[in-house]
């Protein structure tokens, strides 16, 4: 084995919901993983003659090992945890808007329809009985089901219409954000240096993970969130993590 460590590696990410398993995601490509055991130093000092202020007695004691965690291949499970949410499914089936009675208001404003990703097929809006032209007395957002007059249309000033629209299905996950704390994760790293070719896996049985930093929207590099916490004593673990290097026939 070379004692020069360079590694790559695949992280495995287990979380769980008051003790019990939501599975394993993995392999995550994270950016970096960084591990950090950590003591406390607690100094007697001497009071004797000509001793004063220095050790009498000097020892450390350990406290919790952190973790931390940086990424920009982001699964669901850790966008969550780095918005402090709850993952949901989205489940919008497909249906109708029929001669649904809406009160635009005036130009530049949208009012919402109730529903989104509107079909353009079959889209009828009326004031009264008279049909409105798209792009002349009214705009449409079809992904956001938004509807707002035009600044010069028939419907300048805003008034009642009636819309008529189908809309499609729409499926996917909602995160409900800073309503989780943290989130408790198993981690292990499936790693290989790059020097010796040797194995080298990091296991933490459980850790406590919550974000470090806000989450950049509209960053102008890929998006990267970084997660950091604390890792946990668990009952049946001799440690709070696990170095292996396993040498197989």
């Amino acid at each position: 084995m070379s004692e020069t460590l360079h590694l790559e590696g695949d992280l495995y990410i287990e979380t769980f919901t008051n003790n019990v398993s939501n599975g394993v995601i993995g392999p995550v490509d994270v950016n970096s993983l960084e591990v950090k055991p950590d003591s406390e130093k607690i100094s007697i000092p001497s009071k004797r003659k000509h001793k004063l202020g220095q050790a009498r007695e000097s020892y450390f004691v350990p406290k919790p090992a952190t973790v931390n965690i940086k990424t920009s291949e982001i699964p669901p499970v850790l966008l969550a945890a780095a918005f402090m949410g709850l993952e949901s499914p989205i489940n919008q089936g497909a249906g109708t808007l029929t001669e649904v009675p809406v009160t635009l208001l005036a130009h530049p404003k949208w009012v919402s329809l109730g529903k989104t990703n509107l079909s353009a097929t079959g889209l009828v809006v009326t004031e009264g009985a008279t049909p409105l032209v798209l792009g002349t007395d009214f705009e449409i957002n079809y992904a956001l089901g938004l509807l707002r007059a035009t600044k010069t249309g028939a419907v300048a000033d805003g008034g009642p219409v009636t819309v008529s629209a189908s809309y499609n299905a729409v499926t996917g996950t909602r995160i409900a954000g800073n309503v989780q704390p943290e989130v408790k994760a198993k981690l292990t790293l499936d790693g290989r240096s790059v020097i010796g070719g040797e194995s080298i896996i990091l296991t933490v049985p459980r850790a406590s993970l919550a974000p470090k930093k806000a989450v950049d929207f509209l960053s102008d590099k890929p998006i990267e969130i970084e997660l950091e916490g604390e890792l946990l004593a668990l009952d049946g673990e001799d440690a709070p993590f696990y170095v292996d290097r396993p040498e197989t026939a």
